[in-house]
């Protein structure tokens, strides 16, 4: 639904791919017209435009199909969605190495989500839900993603953070982490966004335009003395089989 804040024509043009991609057979630009209560010469330049591009083509027996031009497009996240699944044993086998939970996470736009997890034998892990959000100025695994960005593009995101983000650390925080990121490949955040949570993250080559991140999280106890070094250690070897597992599986895309 369209507010003050979206581009109504953007509105149309998902809500014209939506309605061919669910049909079964080719949808008429009539049909589309009439259904979406689009204004028929509308449509007709909405059409035009996604056949240009094509993400819509002409059925030879007539009537509108979804076209090949936006499964191009999302190629990107099936490669993504394979290289996940070729890493679910490693992180498995990660988490019971350091005994906690591990996880891979993404960026999306602003945000960190959380897209693989897997936890130790051990009871009483701290977990962290496939899916869950989180913006990029919170934690190590998002100064992890963060580092991939230019410094400009850093400073946008971190401009769009809420005041609760702030509560317990400063900007200077945030970039503290990503230097670490940069220079050390690890980023650390022991307990400042919340006391009992702690966690080291470091990079991970996903896919050939993604990075990820990837964490150990555990309690305070799991950190202390020298077991941080020596997570931060199991961590980058982990991922190093991570890279090797990946490169083995890739798939061919032609």
């Amino acid at each position: 639904m369209s507010n003050s804040q979206t581009i109504p024509a953007v509105h149309k043009t998902v809500a014209v791919m939506k309605y061919v991609s669910e049909r079964n057979e080719p949808v008429t630009v009539k049909e589309l017209s009439y259904g979406l209560e689009i204004p028929p010469a509308t449509c007709y330049r909405l059409v035009k435009t996604l056949l240009e591009h094509n993400w819509l083509r002409e059925d030879p027996a007539g009537g509108l199909r979804i076209a090949f031009g936006l499964a191009n497009i999302a190629r990107s996240y099936s490669e993504i969605e394979y290289a996940l699944h070729a890493l679910e044993t490693p992180l498995r086998h990660l988490a019971d190495t350091v005994e906690m939970s591990a996880k891979i996470t993404l960026r999306e736009g602003h945000y960190a989500t959380t897209a693989l997890r897997a936890e130790p034998s051990r009871p009483n892990a701290i977990t962290s839900p496939v899916g869950y959000r989180f913006h990029l100025a919170v934690g190590s695994a998002a100064a992890v993603l963060l580092s991939a960005l230019s410094d400009g593009e850093i400073r946008r995101v971190i401009d769009t953070a809420q005041p609760n983000v702030w509560q317990r650390q400063s900007t200077e925080d945030v970039w503290t982490r990503i230097r670490e990121c940069r220079s050390k490949g690890i980023s650390h955040d022991l307990g400042q966004q919340h006391p009992s949570i702690f966690a080291i993250s470091t990079p991970l080559q996903l896919t050939e335009d993604t990075v990820a991140a990837v964490s150990a999280v555990g309690w305070p106890d799991d950190f202390a003395g020298k077991k941080a070094d020596t997570i931060a250690r199991k961590l980058k070897q982990a991922v190093d089989e991570m890279h090797k597992v990946l490169g083995s599986q890739a798939p061919r895309l032609g």
